[in-house]
């Protein structure tokens, strides 16, 4: 069990992180800085954290489990395989500090950050569905590869404010776009 004093700690240190991303268009934070506005010394941020970059590790981290935790509770990894599911799972995740997703999604430095959030995603629907669809293993990589890396596309197209649907809307129609293609649109 952890310290709930260390807990303090380490949730100003993240909530500092945080309030300075929302203010700055660079990724590269300084120490002194995340110190400085969670009112500790450097000293304190150095026994918990190695590196402003384990920082940024460890809040990409939490978001992908976060995403999987929610994944997880509505069943979408023992049902046949459900976009809108999918859909509102993700839209759930950005809704929690939607205002920090849209700015980590227009600023290209945090890049690593959708492309972890996307990788983790794409293994999660590998493990899970790979006994269960007749396809070899590469092949369900390429395909889930193809599949996720359009889905986060179009989500950090959004975020950026680059189209005018709506949250529901586009989960809507990139999932009609997902599940049946192309063909969707032709007929």
């Amino acid at each position: 069990m952890q310290d709930r004093r260390i807990a303090k700690t380490r949730t100003a240190i993240q909530n500092a992180f945080i309030s300075i991303i929302l203010e700055q268009d660079t990724p590269k934070i300084t120490v002194t800085e995340i110190a400085r506005r969670a009112d500790i010394d450097r000293k304190t941020f150095y026994l918990h954290y190695n590196s402003t970059d384990d920082l940024i590790y460890e809040f990409t981290n939490e978001r992908n489990n976060e995403l999987k935790a929610i994944l997880e509770k509505n069943n979408f990894f023992t049902r046949d395989f459900n976009v809108s599911l999918l859909f509102s799972s993700f839209n759930l995740l950005l809704n929690r500090d939607i205002k920090l997703y849209r700015h980590l999604a227009k600023n290209n430095e945090y890049s690593f950050f959708w492309n972890k959030l996307g990788e983790t995603i794409k293994n999660t629907f590998i493990e899970v569905y790979k006994d269960k669809l007749d396809i070899q293993t590469n092949e369900l990589s390429l395909c889930a590869e193809y599949y996720f890396a359009g889905i986060i596309a179009t989500y950090l197209k959004w975020l950026r404010d680059e189209t005018d649907m709506s949250e529901e809307e586009l989960g809507k129609f990139v999932g009609e776009i997902a599940y049946n293609g192309f063909q969707k649109l032709l007929s």
